[in-house]
């Protein structure tokens, strides 16, 4: 008995199953067809073309289609002034391509009136955004430069792009800002020029320039720009910045925005022992440590005199690594080389940079200057904020000049 009615529940179960599915069935045909009917009552039979200001691309001149095909209709396009004005300077550059093919393959100074400094794209298709995160105006009263590197190897060339500056202050809105770049040590004796299309505290500047530098040499050169205002035909330097290039990272940065805030050597009085300027980054992903020493001026030795700089890296008491740069001429020396350390994040706290200036003069070099950076327990003041800004923000190479201080000063702080 017990099997029978089981039988007779799967027997039910199976039959309502199949009720089920043949409804469902029946009404997703039946919402097919409604949405067909409705889809042929919104297509004409006739379709009107309506007049529009453009040409609409034909394949064939005698194109007809059937009742059962959908009709492609190109709509109208309702042009404003600006457009008008864009297409027009689109088809100015056109020409100017045509007759001037090689004009962007030159060296010199490049204008942005046709070429957009950023490889070759065009300045009426591809517009900068006018506030995006990239453009925010610095902290204080620093003055901030834009700007864009490209270095093609197969010509040879290192394509500089300055794009626009950032709060320049008040008493310099109704002069003229200039920006004059060279590039270290092979154009020295000259430089290239950038002018301001308008007046004011944040001038545009959209110049190109291509300077001539072969594969083996990007590694020794190092870019150096100056803003400048211009006051009854007097120039004014407002700031500077040393930007030391390296191959592997013009190749990661190529035509990208990048900015710096300018250095101003005017609101930091010089020492008595001299200063050097340094950069610092740490990659928290790649437990490294770059220090970029960038030049050092007001040293108490001959303009002629061998100098060097030797940095180690100490943990604790301990000196885990000393590295040297390589040595320059004078009182006022240029180094921008980049040094790099392994350093774990658990080791920030604990660990210091120390900076020492040398003449290796003889077996046992000379000191001309020490300063020590890293946290708390080694450092203060400028020190202590150019690594505490090292952290803080791993994305940039933080640049700051330091004031050297004799050895045994230095070795007195230590031990206290």
């Amino acid at each position: 008995m017990a099997d029978l009615l089981v039988a007779l529940a799967c027997g039910l179960s199976a039959a309502f199953f199949l009720l089920l599915l043949a409804g469902l069935s029946v009404y997703l045909l039946w919402r097919k067809r409604q949405t067909q009917r409705l889809y042929q009552g919104l297509i004409p039979t006739t379709p009107t073309i309506p007049q529009c200001t453009t040409p609409v691309l034909q394949t064939s001149q005698s194109s007809s289609y059937g009742s059962g095909n959908v009709p492609f209709i190109v709509p109208p396009r309702f042009k404003t002034a600006p457009h008008l004005r864009e297409e027009k300077a689109g088809r100015q550059d056109a020409e100017e391509w045509e007759h001037h093919p090689d004009l962007h393959t030159q060296r010199g100074s490049l204008s942005v009136g046709s070429w957009f400094p950023l490889g070759s794209l065009r300045p009426d298709l591809y517009q900068l955004p006018e506030e995006p995160s990239e453009w925010s105006l610095p902290n204080g009263s620093a003055v901030r430069l834009w700007f864009a590197l490209r270095y093609q190897e197969e010509k040879e060339q290192l394509v500089v792009s300055v794009l626009r500056a950032a709060n320049l202050p008040a008493r310099c809105q109704g002069n003229i800002a200039l920006v004059k770049l060279q590039l270290l040590p092979s154009d020295e004796r000259r430089h290239r020029q950038a002018k301001a299309r308008r007046k004011g505290r944040h001038p545009q500047f959209n110049d190109s320039f291509v300077f001539q530098v072969s594969n083996s040499c990007v590694d020794q050169c190092s870019l150096h720009m100056s803003l400048y205002t211009v006051e009854q035909k007097k120039h004014h330097l407002l700031g500077q910045i040393l930007i030391p290039l390296r191959h592997c990272e013009l190749q990661e940065t190529a035509g990208k925005v990048q900015w710096r805030d300018l250095d101003n050597e005017c609101d930091q009085p010089l020492s008595k022992n001299g200063d050097i300027q340094v950069s610092l980054n740490y990659n928290l992903s790649l437990d490294r440590l770059t220090v970029v020493v960038l030049r050092a001026r007001g040293l108490r030795c001959s303009s002629d005199a061998g100098v060097c700089v030797q940095v180690s890296l100490k943990i604790h008491t301990q000196v885990v690594r000393n590295k040297w740069t390589t040595v320059a001429k004078g009182n006022n020396p240029s180094f921008n080389e980049r040094l790099t350390f392994r350093l774990l994040p658990t080791q920030l706290d604990t660990a210091c940079l120390t900076l020492q200036l040398q003449q290796p003069v003889t077996d046992e070099p000379v000191s001309l200057g020490v300063v020590v950076i890293g946290p708390f327990m080694y450092a203060r003041g400028r020190e202590l904020d150019h690594w505490n800004d090292m952290v803080s923000k791993p994305q940039e190479l933080v640049r700051q000049w330091h004031a050297l201080g004799t050895v045994t000063t230095v070795n007195s702080m230590d031990q206290v």
